[in-house]
């Protein structure tokens, strides 16, 4: 949506009780915190070109709309002032919208000038909006605009409930907010009768569950790794055990106390190598398999095989040490004794 917008919606207009857009630019000429703003009329209406016919959402916004919410032109033109005043039939389509209607491999140039029909009525194409995802389940791209005028009239909306304003900088996010508050308050008189949504408000509390996630993540992964060089320290205990009479032989053959340390060491960071393979190979697997089953892009880069796998011998160095240390200190003579 955007961090520096501000989505107010009021539930019930009446005649004694509604925003009027006079009132709105007001507002924001007195303010300077606020420096765009549009009125948002939503609506869901049969679209159809030729013998193809889809739903598809309908927005009624003006001029400001596009640059508020940073969207790109891909072909055409915006919707300008002289289209909401003489309400124009006039529409901007979302790439997707657009290949459902004319087709995958259609020309965007190619389509301005163009005509829908939408809920009946033919409407002049004088846009196509930039691809913002190649997914088809993006509401982005599946959406066309029209003035909000025209929305008014077309599709029966007397009064306009929802309005999206723009600030200059997070900095400013709480001063426009109670600007904005203040003035619905002022003309419904309860806090229950709208409701008003600040984006960055929103990304700051996700970005702090997110760092709540990321934090139980790490927790978890450390007593994963925990429990898996205790896993690898017994293992390589039970090995020096088994294997005490080998080392005696070993070593009463010539080998010293740091050839005897580095084999089980070895043995160890090959162990726990095995282990982080396996793991990363079923992470590369359920990422692939996620991205296909809901159509997104999803990697795992070079930097996090390298991270993991430097992990996976640190741990094998450290869990292996102790096992591969006691084999070092065996004497000669009492491993060779050992039944």
């Amino acid at each position: 949506m955007g961090s520096n917008i501000i989505v107010a919606s009021a539930y019930a207009q009446n005649s004694s009780k509604h925003i009027e857009l006079s009132k709105v630019e007001e507002m924001c000429e007195n303010d300077s915190n606020i420096t765009i703003f549009s009125p948002y009329v939503p609506a869901s209406k049969k679209v159809k070109v030729g013998r193809t016919e889809k739903t598809v959402s309908i927005d009624g916004v003006s001029s400001q709309y596009i640059p508020l919410r940073s969207k790109k032109l891909d072909y055409g033109r915006n919707i300008e002032y002289v289209d909401e005043t003489r309400t124009q039939k006039v529409c901007i389509l979302g790439n997707h919208t657009m290949k459902d209607l004319f087709g995958k491999d259609v020309d965007g140039s190619k389509v301005i000038g163009d005509y829908v029909r939408i809920n009946g009525t033919k409407y002049r194409i004088i846009g196509v909006l930039k691809e913002v995802s190649t997914s088809q389940f993006s509401d982005e791209d599946n959406m066309i605009f029209v003035p909000y005028t025209t929305a008014q009239r077309e599709f029966g909306t007397k009064y306009i409930t929802t309005w999206y304003f723009s600030y200059s900088d997070k900095n400013t996010s709480k001063a426009a907010t109670d600007v904005i508050d203040k003035f619905f308050y002022n003309i419904f008189k309860d806090a229950d009768d709208y409701i008003i949504i600040d984006a960055q408000s929103i990304m700051d509390n996700m970005n702090e569950t997110i760092d709540t996630i990321k934090m139980v993540l790490v927790a978890i992964a450390g007593i994963s790794l925990l429990v898996g060089g205790i896993g690898i320290m017994n293992i390589m205990l039970v090995s020096v055990t088994e294997r005490t009479r080998e080392i005696g032989i070993r070593k009463a053959v010539g080998a010293d106390k740091r050839d005897v340390l580095m084999q089980f060491v070895i043995e160890a960071i090959t162990t726990s190598g095995i282990g982080g393979a396996l793991g990363i190979g079923l992470g590369i697997f359920l990422v692939n398999t996620v991205s296909k089953a809901f159509d997104i892009r999803g990697t795992v880069g070079l930097d996090s095989i390298l991270i993991a796998s430097g992990i996976s011998a640190f741990i094998g160095v450290i869990f292996g040490y102790l096992p591969a240390n006691k084999a070092a200190n065996l004497h000669p003579i009492d491993a060779l004794r050992y039944e």
